[in-house]
């Protein structure tokens, strides 16, 4: 009756309700995460999506109402709610596909969208490994922005909330992670960062010191990629030089070494903790003490392994240290290779694919896994539980070297 009396009332009256729900689905999958990361941030999620929904692109909207509606129908137990996600989900990811073909290709909506859209896909993904292919997308897009384009704003938001699904993708995929880049590692942290947090309000040394901690573990794909390279050359052929890449590993693990022992040695202080909010502060030191334990268990793994190969031959000295980033490809076409390009009922790829018969009510029932997954900077992938959630697990990804790396699951706080 009110879209036949009221069309534009009714449909601003959906349109509140839809993004103001986000911050629902926010405290309901990432609780602690979210609001540990949010408190240091100069625009948040809420923010953004309150500022501009009037000029959002279509791609942004049906992602959001796609993630909300799969929300609601999840925690109603709506089959019928559910596949009505389904189907916005295909309707994001047609419009999404046309933006990426636009001027707006690295507009910060774009990228908002497509990580909405890989959200839902973790949540309802065609298989438990279909975020993969959104991930990778999102990390293409995020590199053909710049690092630059992450410093501030809502482009550092966006970093900050996916980081973890970037580093537990490349370690998926056996692939050196950007985020391990020398110039991303600037963008995560520096001291002009923490002089401008501190300077309008937003300082935390424990956040800072885990920001620090993340830029180091966010090379660790990469040295499990180099080392599955030495591994599998029977010659010194290869472009890792050993000795640097010992050096590289063994400076690493001395750094997060000093991490851990910082942040665990006492409880944290109202002047350490900052602007992050006192009740999560064990569980955010916790959480981060676990994934940089689960970093230096990993390094020490390698090194085992670099030690092996050391013995086995030697190479060249001279040749330096080289880490592939997949070559010079264009980082917005790569992401558009990944969204299907047919109708989404005929891809293979798409939620909008499954019938009511696929809806397994429980599954959605995931407590606070992802949440716990985040404070682990994305090295959960590697420890055997993988945090509860199978779909990130790379555990499979090491397996080629001689040792499975020892499991550093720790208790979670109570918090």
């Amino acid at each position: 009756m009110d879209e036949q009396l009221v069309p534009a009332l009714a449909y601003e009256a959906i349109s509140i309700q839809t993004r103001e729900s986000f911050d629902t689905f926010l405290n309901l999958y990432f609780p602690k995460h979210n609001a540990c990361v949010q408190s240091r941030l100069q625009v948040k999620w809420m923010d953004f999506l309150r500022s501009g929904w009037s000029t959002f692109p279509p791609a942004l909207v049906w992602s959001l109402r796609a993630l909300m509606t799969l929300l609601m129908g999840a925690s109603q137990g709506n089959k019928q709610a559910i596949l009505c996600a389904r189907h916005m989900y295909g309707r994001g990811i047609q419009n999404l596909a046309s933006l990426l073909q636009s001027p707006a290709a690295l507009a910060d909506e774009t990228l908002a969208a497509a990580m909405l859209l890989g959200g839902y896909e973790v949540l309802d993904g065609n298989s438990h490994r279909s975020w993969i292919v959104h991930a990778r997308g999102i990390a293409h897009l995020m590199r053909a922005r710049g690092s630059a384009a992450h410093q501030q704003g809502m482009g550092r938001a966006m970093l900050m909330a996916w980081r973890p699904f970037l580093i537990a993708d490349a370690f998926v995929n056996g692939v050196p992670c950007f985020l391990g880049d020398p110039e991303w590692r600037r963008t995560s942290m520096n001291e002009e960062i923490a002089r401008a947090e501190n300077k309008g309000g937003l300082g935390s040394l424990l956040g800072q010191m885990t920001d620090y901690a993340f830029s180091e573990v966010a090379k660790c794909p990469g040295y499990l990629a180099a080392t599955n390279e030495l591994v599998t050359v029977s010659a010194p052929a290869s472009t890792v030089n050993l000795g640097s890449l010992i050096a590289e590993i063994s400076e690493s693990k001395e750094y997060l070494v000093q991490i851990e022992s910082m942040l665990s040695s006492t409880e944290p202080s109202p002047h350490f903790v900052g602007v992050m909010p006192s009740m999560y502060a064990t569980t955010w030191v916790q959480g981060t003490c676990e994934g940089v334990a689960s970093a230096v268990a990993f390094l020490d793994h390698l090194l085992a392994t670099l030690g092996t190969i050391s013995r086995c031959f030697t190479l060249s000295q001279s040749s330096g240290l080289v880490i592939r980033n997949g070559g010079n490809h264009d980082d917005q076409a790569l992401y558009l290779s990944t969204i299907p390009q047919t109708p989404v009922g005929l891809t293979t790829q798409s939620s909008a694919n499954k019938h009511s018969e696929d809806i397994d009510l429980e599954s959605y029932d995931i407590g606070d896994r992802l949440d716990r997954f985040s404070l682990t900077m994305g090295m959960g992938s590697l420890l055997p539980a993988t945090c509860g959630f199978p779909a990130f697990s790379a555990y499979d990804a090491i397996s080629d070297l001689p040792t499975k790396p020892p499991s550093h699951e720790r208790p979670q706080s109570s918090q």
